[in-house]
């Protein structure tokens, strides 16, 4: 029918609707779509080709069957949402309102292009309904999310732009007119019917519709056919310039997401390798498009949410990195720039624009912004703590820490600028293969010190057959406070039994706190010959004390050919409670627990030092900032060997998570990592707190409640 078109009439015998009644030339609808899709197409390709930019390597081509679920997981159940209830509801309103609209109007279009019959009957009254109620869950999503933004203003969402508002404002006059048109259908229908009873099916079948139908009761029929046509026009009109936005404005994200959510990191948490390291010619990132296409996808996918910033101790301690704005979307500004100059470069092309550019024009030019000094700024790469807040909240798994820490390589093996803290760190190292200073040869010196010599089994001088190494790390050799951690430790094994060794002078700093910092070499050096003493010792299971150390050997060694089972000490304490080789008291103490970020959102170790607590009768007042919610204590990312400052208004980042830690009056605060624990010990004793608050490890607890 190309110029008459189907009378919209009354109910039919058989519930049903008529797809396009009421409106002439609505086949036309079917070509003009064409416009939008391809406009969509080639931003869609022009977005890829950024992506293609990228010099740096990096492969996710693995475990296809994990990353067709994460995909279908992520982007259908919208789970990563929901660690925020209320925004995390509204956006799957949203998202699943959409997504059923969409698939609504497929149906209707299959009849004109496939020829499909009507959908009739009760199938008819229970999909029109479905489809209904989805719509108005996606009505109401779009409003709560208004309604945050731009009534609650929350601090995450500090950055709005004016596309953000007329954005919303699409979707919401698309959902709405859509209730309109069906509304007006509905009247339309009711006014040619005699009585009610032929059309009372739609009551059931768009039971939002009849609602709005009501709206157009004192209208003529005529003016509702006119209106029912002005806004099914204009309805297309809106959903059809939806579709031509997305690669161009912030619904891009619904793409990246999508595609991220399949390329995301499926490994442990680990730093990447850099290989080969002896024949690299350049270290680390100096620019944006020397980082790996995921790298470039991620600045994509941001939302803006503001999930990063608002678990960001940085940011909440007023330093200058904001993981959303100075790092993400900076970064973004940035490609976004300079992808039309390096295009063309690429093309081999002299464009035209940089041919003409005014001497003004040229020295503004994105080409020769630094992205490590006038985009994203030193001060920004070097207050981050490693701590994966940032990565931990966000909802498309966009990766910070694998970005800052690219930049630190560059900074400090290509342009050798780094703090002169960090230098003294890395000199440490090099010498005496801790980050302390300490000479090497009095590594295992603690053992005399805290009387427990003849109960470990040091391996060079004894000699002896073990299960287990005790890698105890430098904060036990060389930190006077967490000795005694150590000794608490090494008498519980031996009280139970656990047969294990113990390097002594042979072993050497895991190197942690180096690569965080951007020393690769030095942490490649480290690691190799602790591997090589691993190995050369027949290791196979290993007990570590240091939460850094256990996410290093764990998760970092098997990059370079490292492979052992990796335990935190708090997990072997745990079993051996469990197996009844380990009998604590009750202490009976009031207790908040410090989780730390390396053992906890790192490598999601919440529940056995939780578990050796309760056993030894610790009461446990879990605050807020708890579990993967819980903020750092400072020391991360190699910021333990960093002078902090505080901001003027703010607090230092130890010092805001012990005044946390202290809100519930605890009679002890108890850590599992040593870095932790002198952050903490800090905080406490700047607090003035030190004589009614003791802080102390979960060893040490243990240990106290058996008696000692």
């Amino acid at each position: 029918m190309i110029f008459g078109y189907i009378p919209l009439e009354g109910g039919y015998e058989v519930p049903m609707r008529e797809v396009g009644a009421n409106i002439p030339f609505d086949w036309l609808i079917y070509i003009l779509m064409f416009i939008p899709i391809a406009i969509f197409l080639y931003g869609f390709v022009k977005r890829v080709q950024v992506w293609k930019l990228a010099k740096g390597e990096l492969h996710r081509n693995d475990k296809i069957g994990q990353r067709i679920w994460s995909w279908f997981v992520y982007t259908f159940l919208q789970l990563r949402l929901f660690k925020k209830p209320t925004p995390g509801t509204m956006h799957a309103f949203l998202f699943w309102g959409f997504l059923i609209l969409f698939l609504a109007a497929g149906v209707d279009a299959s009849h004109h292009w496939l020829g499909f019959p009507h959908i009739e009957g009760s199938s008819y009254i229970s999909f029109s309904a479905f489809v209904d109620i989805f719509g108005l869950l996606a009505l109401i999503g779009i409003i709560v999310l208004a309604v945050i933004r731009y009534g609650q203003k929350p601090d995450r969402l500090n950055d709005n732009k004016g596309s953000d508002g007329w954005i919303i404002l699409l979707v919401f006059a698309i959902l709405l007119t859509g209730y309109f048109i069906e509304g007006l259908r509905i009247m339309a229908q009711i006014k040619w019917e005699p009585t009610m009873e032929a059309i009372m099916y739609e009551k059931f079948a768009s039971p939002v519709g009849w609602v709005f139908a009501s709206l157009f009761a004192g209208m003529s029929r005529a003016s509702i056919l006119v209106w029912h046509r002005i806004l099914w026009w204009l309805h297309m009109a809106m959903a059809f310039v939806f579709i031509a936005l997305i690669p161009y404005t912030k619904l891009w994200h619904i793409m990246a997401g999508m595609i991220n959510y399949i390329f995301r990191d499926l490994e442990p948490s680990a730093c990447r390798m850099v290989e080969n390291i002896e024949e690299a010619e350049t270290f680390g990132v100096e620019n944006i498009e020397e980082f790996g296409w995921k790298d470039l996808l991620d600045l994509d996918a941001c939302i803006r949410c503001g999930r990063c910033q608002e678990n960001c101790p940085a940011y909440n301690t007023g330093k200058h990195l904001n993981p959303k704005l100075t790092l993400i979307q900076a970064m973004k500004q940035h490609l976004d720039e300079k992808a039309p100059y390096l295009m063309a470069a690429k093309a081999g092309e002299e464009d035209a624009e940089m041919v003409a550019m005014t001497e003004e024009a040229e020295a503004a030019s994105p080409m020769d912004k630094s992205l490590l000094y006038d985009v994203v700024t030193t001060d920004v790469i070097w207050d981050c703590t490693n701590c994966r807040a940032c990565m931990e909240h966000c909802p498309m798994f966009i990766e910070h820490i694998p970005k800052i820490i690219e930049m630190r390589r560059n900074l400090v093996m290509w342009q050798g600028d780094m703090p002169s803290e960090a230098q003294m760190a890395f000199t440490n190292m090099e010498r005496n293969y801790n980050p302390w200073g300490v000479g090497w040869a009095n590594r295992a010196e603690w053992l005399k010190e805290r009387g427990i010599r003849e109960m470990v089994n040091v391996l060079s001088e004894d000699g002896k057959e073990f299960e287990y190494l005790l890698y105890a790390g430098c904060a036990v050799s060389f930190d006077d406070r967490y000795k005694k951690v150590g000794e608490a430790l090494v008498r519980l094994l031996n009280q139970a039994g656990v047969s294990f060794g113990y390097l002594g002078t042979e072993e050497m700093c895991c190197g942690d706190s180096a690569r965080r910092l951007g020393n690769e070499y030095l942490y490649q050096t480290l690691a190799s010959q602790n591997i090589e003493t691993f190995n050369n010792y027949g290791v196979k299971k290993i007990i570590v004390v240091c939460p850094h150390g256990y996410n290093t050997l764990k998760n970092e060694y098997p990059q370079m050919g490292g492979n052992y089972e990796v335990y935190h000490y708090t997990e072997i304490l745990a079993k051996l409670v469990a197996e009844g080789k380990l009998k604590p008291g009750n202490i009976g103490a009031k207790i908040t627990y410090h989780d730390s970020c390396f053992l906890g959102r790192h490598n999601n170790v919440y529940d056995q030092p939780r578990q050796v607590l309760k056993a030894a009768g610790a009461n446990i007042v879990e605050i807020p900032q708890a579990k993967n919610k819980g903020f750092c204590c400072g020391a991360g990312g190699g910021r333990m060997w960093l002078e902090e400052h505080a901001v003027e208004g703010y607090k230092r980042i130890n010092d805001t998570r012990t005044e946390q830690l202290l809100v519930p009056n605890p009679e002890m605060i108890v850590t599992n990592c040593p870095f932790c624990l002198t952050m903490i010990s800090d905080g406490v004793k700047g607090a003035n707190k030190e004589e009614q608050v003791k802080v102390f490890d979960v060893a040490e607890i243990l240990w106290k409640s058996m008696g000692n």
